[in-house]
């Protein structure tokens, strides 16, 4: 008689299919026990020193200043303001400056945003003051027209390093942490003279690029949600590969469609791949994401990010 159907082989069916359940509930909870409980405020604190910034996973924001417009969807990337993001665990700002008096104020395109480059390095000053082991990413870039200027953008971004120095790291170079402990690290996204910041001025847009300390995607007009969903993920997937190690990757994760109008529309992107991306993180096991660089971050997506730099990959 078949095995199965006698009470000795049911009780060895009924078994394994016990041991099966158990096994898996048990996996799960010694993946979930790797992880350790960062705090979102510090939690770089907890990285080796040793560590490159190229080998991490970095929440990162988009427009990181842009908080207003005049028509929704058009010009506003987040909800968060600085602060609240800092506090949340971003640590990559994309902050976007317009020249003008000889100083930089915060626009999106032609869309001031009510901020000013003072302010903002006031905020990080002050939070790297009170959590003295993390490490804040600035790429700053130009925006909009000047007016009313006396010396290249370069040059006031000088200024501002200069009355700060020891805030600053210049070098154009992929620091390891130990370097730059409580330091805003700068990505230079605009034309110098005199070379300073990890050079970004070689900017693709196509989907994909690749500099010297650099790779990057920023297809900000994709033809789809669908589409931008797939380069996200096959940058993640390069970014994996073991001779990448020395590449800042920058991930980003934002764009817009136009509506029959050309009036852009930036929720139509942001909705949709924000939530993939968080189904793609809670199942992966990648420890090196790069800088993933969203529209509207919230504590959620900034946590299942930097979570990523705790988790024991399988080997």
């Amino acid at each position: 008689m078949n095995s199965i159907l006698n009470p000795n082989g049911r009780c060895r069916h009924s078994f394994l299919i016990l041991f099966v359940v158990v096994w898996c509930v048990f996996d799960n909870v010694i993946a979930e026990s790797e992880l350790i409980d960062a705090d979102p405020q510090s939690w770089m604190t907890q990285l080796s020193d040793d560590r490159r910034l190229s080998e991490l996973s970095i929440p990162g924001t988009h427009n990181s200043g842009a908080l207003f417009e005049p028509l929704k969807g058009t010009a506003a990337c987040q909800n968060m303001t600085i602060a609240q993001q800092l506090n949340a665990g971003v640590r990559f700002f994309d902050i976007r400056c317009r020249h003008e008096n000889d100083k930089f104020t915060i626009y999106h395109g032609p869309v001031f945003q009510k901020q000013t480059y003072d302010g903002i390095q006031k905020t990080a000053s002050e939070y790297l003051d009170k959590y003295p082991r993390e490490i804040i990413l600035f790429s700053v870039k130009q925006e909009h027209s000047p007016r009313n200027i006396s010396r290249q953008f370069a040059d006031t971004m000088r200024t501002y390093i200069d009355n700060k120095k020891t805030l600053y790291h210049t070098e154009n170079n992929i620091p390891r942490l130990k370097e730059v402990r409580g330091k805003i690290v700068l990505l230079r996204r605009f034309p110098a003279t005199e070379s300073f910041g990890i050079d970004a001025t070689n900017w693709g847009h196509g989907g994909a690029h690749q500099s010297r300390d650099l790779f990057i995607q920023d297809r900000f007009e994709p033809a789809s949600a669908e589409n931008k969903w797939g380069l996200i993920k096959k940058t993640f997937q390069y970014s994996s590969h073991p001779d990448k190690d020395n590449l800042l990757f920058l991930n980003f994760t934002s764009g817009y469609v136009k509506n029959v109008l050309g009036i852009p529309n930036i929720h139509k992107i942001s909705a949709p791949i924000n939530n993939e991306l968080i189904k793609y993180l809670d199942e992966s096991r990648q420890t090196q994401l790069g800088c993933v660089i969203t529209d509207f971050m919230t504590p959620e997506l900034s946590q299942a990010i930097y979570q990523h730099n705790f988790i024991k990959e399988n080997k």
